[in-house]
């Protein structure tokens, strides 16, 4: 699990140089996806579906990612786009092609219904933080 959670740090950490995040922001982007791919395992672990696990680990990375940006007045896209790159489901995108190459239906839609799922459940996750941290009042301090 350890080697799990360091190596998705460190693609986190590597993605976020293509990506052209901010020097000064790269650790806390790997620290983001590290700890939600930690969270996804241990919820995985513990028996849970893997659209669940997903749902829950997307909205800690979207929480850390909405506080971060507040606390280091950045947008939170920053913290959010590489912070999801563990969860994204590309094992699944390649089984897909895999299954579709060896004509196998019932593989293929058990890969795509997986595969849905769990780009659904990343994209629900950060709407539902997105929309929590949007009602919320926030106390704006006046500009001197």
């Amino acid at each position: 699990m350890f080697f799990q959670i360091s190596g998705s740090f460190l693609a986190v950490v590597a993605f976020c140089f293509l990506l052209g995040v901010p020097r000064k922001f790269i650790v806390y982007a790997g620290m983001i996806g590290a700890l939600g791919w930690a969270l996804f395992l241990i919820l995985r672990d513990a028996g849970l579906p893997i659209g669940t696990a997903t749902f829950f680990s997307g909205c800690l990375i979207s929480l850390c990612a909405q506080v971060l940006a507040r606390v280091l007045k950045t947008p939170v896209t920053v913290f959010v786009i590489p912070g999801i790159l563990p969860l994204v489901p590309g094992a699944g995108m390649y089984h897909i092609a895999s299954s579709i190459i060896s004509s196998d239906a019932a593989q293929t839609s058990y890969y795509v219904t997986e595969t849905l799922t769990i780009a659904g459940m990343i994209a629900v996750s950060i709407i539902v933080v997105d929309s929590i941290f949007k009602l919320l009042p926030w106390r704006s301090r006046p500009r001197t």
